[in-house]
């Protein structure tokens, strides 16, 4: 990296602190004028934190060593490089400079966890690293992979390296349990967030948010169904008067062809409003009663089973929508949704114009 200006940390008293010293930085490639100037951090007088400003731009990265001369020559010392470009201290505060230098100083393995930690929900790239150091790419890949088997950092990518610190990963569990909470009080009529609504809300790559979501789930502290997220004892609450709704439209949809009735017959028959029938059709979800289809048709769950122990039960390896047509009955009005659906569920796979059944 080539800057103008690098923090680094000395092996001998500087002077004075906020007194500059003016000297050459040694490197194993060649010599620059900089000006040297003491971090003031109690208890490192032998061995300083110190702020390199060259006269011109340096190729520098972290771990590089260089000798400290006078104009004549002499040696006053040695450093080494831990932070290449480093801020202004305008840009950042002394207190997290200390605690960024003091890592970086502790070696290879603290340094990654230190870039991953202040890369924050944004994560540490293998790019990243190779720009800030001068390891090769397998080092630092087994330095990453030590991390991770230390709980301390999670790797979500080899090709390339993208890793995540286990303390941002926690903070972001956190934040998303909150979420969920503030969302039920809010939105009490609906059985939970729109995954699409927390990607929204925490800005975070994918990759990690659906890393997080996963962990959450796996520790039981959320579900996950259908692109819904929830907390594990969030119920919607009803009245007497919509239980008695809610089991006849139970009994409706258990009646209809197969099972299977479209969101315009219930709304007809009901006469519910949009929000209503929407939040009943969630408790119904919730008490895994339905499936709503992807073409709009609500399915019993009941009817559901039936359908994929029809089809696994058939000996067949291979289904056509004539197949499944004479299998279910269903017209194909109602044939290519449920296969959509079932595709999704897992239970088919489509393959042209036939399905593998898994």
């Amino acid at each position: 990296m080539k800057t103008p200006a690098f923090d680094a940390i000395l092996d001998f008293p500087l002077g004075k602190h906020g007194q500059d010293v003016r000297a050459e930085a040694v490197f194993l490639d060649g010599a620059i004028a900089a000006r040297f100037t003491e971090y003031p951090v109690p208890g490192r007088k032998d061995a300083p934190f110190v702020r390199a400003q060259a006269v011109g731009p340096v190729n520098v990265k972290w771990g590089d060593p260089f000798e400290v001369r006078t104009a004549a020559g002499g040696i006053l010392g040695r450093g080494t490089c831990l932070y290449p470009g480093s801020p202004s201290p305008d840009e950042l505060k002394l207190s997290k400079r200390k605690a960024l230098l003091t890592r970086f100083s502790l070696g290879e393995k603290d340094m990654i966890l230190a870039l991953a930690e202040a890369g924050g929900l944004k994560g540490l790239k293998g790019e990243d690293i190779s720009v800030f150091c001068r390891l090769p790419r397998s080092r630092v890949e087994a330095l990453a992979r030590l991390l991770e088997e230390e709980g301390k950092a999670r790797i979500l990518a080899f090709s390339p390296l993208f890793l995540v610190s286990q303390g941002t990963l926690d903070f972001l569990r956190g934040r998303v349990l909150s979420f969920l909470t503030q969302y039920h009080k809010k939105h009490s009529s609906q059985r939970g967030a729109p995954l699409e609504k927390i990607e929204k809300r925490f800005d975070a790559p994918r990759t990690v948010l659906v890393l997080a979501l996963r962990l959450l789930a796996k520790e039981g502290r959320i579900l996950e169904e259908g692109g819904i997220v929830r907390l594990p004892d969030f119920r919607i609450p009803l009245t007497a008067a919509d239980e008695e709704t809610v089991a006849a439209l139970e009994r409706m949809v258990l009646s209809g062809e197969l099972g299977s009735v479209t969101l315009d017959d219930i709304q007809a028959e009901f006469k519910l409003t949009q929000g209503k029938l929407h939040t009943l059709l969630a408790v119904l979800a919730e008490r895994k009663k339905i499936v709503e289809g992807l073409d709009g048709f609500i399915l019993h769950s009941r009817w559901l089973d039936e359908i994929v122990r029809k089809i696994r039960g058939s000996g067949k390896r291979e289904l056509t929508v004539a197949d499944f047509k004479a299998m279910t009955g269903l017209s194909r009005k109602y044939s290519i949704p449920l296969l959509e659906l079932l595709d999704s569920m897992g239970v088919t796979r489509r393959k042209g114009s036939v399905r593998d059944i898994l």
